[in-house]
């Protein structure tokens, strides 16, 4: 799936912007960016994979299709308690700052990662942008940190870009424009029956439900899904994961609403589960990767995780099918807003008009769109008074 020609363009621009991901669902937000501004050609951007899992990251970038420019690996003594990632983090952060001078720092919601980038720029006086902005819940502490750490950036960004509307209770300043949420603008899955899910989830207001489960002893996870079935007529499933390969997947798959995959891409794996309901599954990393991307996840039988918001649950396998139930039954029907896949081309029209390569921060479509329709009635009465005249 290549969303991003390396070799296309000029390299040489006037400015250029370090795109700073740390986990995988930046990376399912920043990757299309990335992509927007390679086919503009105006600015070059330059990824950066980092975080306490850099090659995880830096696999994430190489499945969608954008090469990693700068895979920041931390020292192989860095312990794994945030203080120690953070600071070893900020060193690294602020060296390559230095040795690239760039023209702005982007960085997507609140993980460490782009907390530290921020702070870091902020320091060497170098421009920060900052996608998802503003406050994304009225609780400092859910998600935790995340909630924190997005306050904090914005009080050093320059260019906030919000998914919908005025960035929640957050007074941020002048420079706040919506472009929606730049996971829409990613590649349609390379299976065709998930991207025929995926379809019907959009078009038909239907909920996903994924289940990804690897471990034998989650067999009991698969009793319930035939149930949430049939009380959920609304809800399409995914299963995924070596226990796709067993009887109990396989008879669920003749299901009309179930799409058995054994073995997904990373990329497809992610573009569902962004638009995915509920997550349940056996693979811690999916689990935290799940948050991220605004999904609520069931952990089968992992440790607990403590998580204020209850964006991930921890629970035995057979208690899964009623945890399931009651997550949908307390999603009261919320659907993701409306996308016409433009938000990644929003985000470098936005950073190019910082930059002062174009007059106007909104694209030429938004501009059209937003022009007042012209009052037929009263441009008819006008004409009858011309006449009566």
């Amino acid at each position: 799936m290549s969303m991003f020609d390396p070799l296309a363009g000029d390299l040489d621009h006037e400015h250029d912007v370090l795109l700073v991901a740390g986990s995988r669902p930046e990376v399912a937000r920043l990757a299309p960016v990335a992509a927007s501004i390679a086919a503009a050609d105006r600015i070059r951007a330059i990824t950066v994979a980092t975080g306490a899992d850099p090659m995880g990251v830096h696999e994430a970038f190489d499945a969608f299709g954008v090469p990693t420019d700068i895979t920041i690996l931390l020292p192989l003594d860095t312990a794994p308690g945030v203080a120690d990632v953070a600071a070893a983090l900020m060193t690294r952060l602020d060296r390559l700052m230095v040795d690239q001078d760039p023209s702005a720092v982007l960085v997507h919601g609140g993980g460490l990662a782009a907390e530290v980038a921020a702070t870091v720029a902020f320091w060497r006086r170098i421009p920060v942008v900052h996608m998802q902005a503003g406050m994304g819940t009225d609780d400092l502490l859910c998600p935790f940190p995340q909630e924190a750490h997005r306050r904090v950036i914005g009080q050093l960004a320059s260019l906030f870009l919000t998914t919908s509307g005025a960035a929640l209770g957050s007074p941020l300043g002048p420079n706040v424009l919506t472009i929606g949420d730049t996971v829409n603008s990613l590649p349609r899955p390379e299976d065709v029956r998930c991207a025929d899910a995926l379809g019907r989830v959009r078009d038909d207001m239907r909920r996903l439900v994924l289940v990804a489960l690897d471990r034998p002893s989650s067999h009991s996870a698969l009793a319930g899904i035939a149930s949430l079935l049939e009380r959920h007529s609304d809800i399409e499933v995914v299963i995924t994961g070596e226990l796709a390969r067993d009887e109990p997947s396989l008879s669920l798959g003749r299901h009309p609403r179930v799409v058995v995959t054994p073995e997904p891409s990373m990329s497809d794996l992610l573009v569902v589960l962004a638009a995915a309901t509920v997550l349940v599954s056996d693979d811690p990393d999916l689990v935290t990767d799940a948050p991220g991307l605004g999904t609520v996840a069931v952990l089968v039988d992992g440790p607990n995780v403590p998580q204020p918001g209850d964006s991930i649950r921890s629970i035995g396998g057979s208690s899964v099918s009623p945890t399931v139930a009651q997550i949908l039954d307390g999603d009261h029907g919320r659907r993701p807003a409306p996308s016409d896949g433009l938000e990644a081309a929003r985000a470098e029209q936005a950073v190019a008009w910082m930059f002062g390569l174009c007059r106007s921060p909104h694209l030429a479509e938004d501009e059209a769109a937003a022009e007042p329709v012209e009052d037929i009635t009263a441009s008819s009465a006008d004409a009858e008074e011309s006449s009566d005249a």
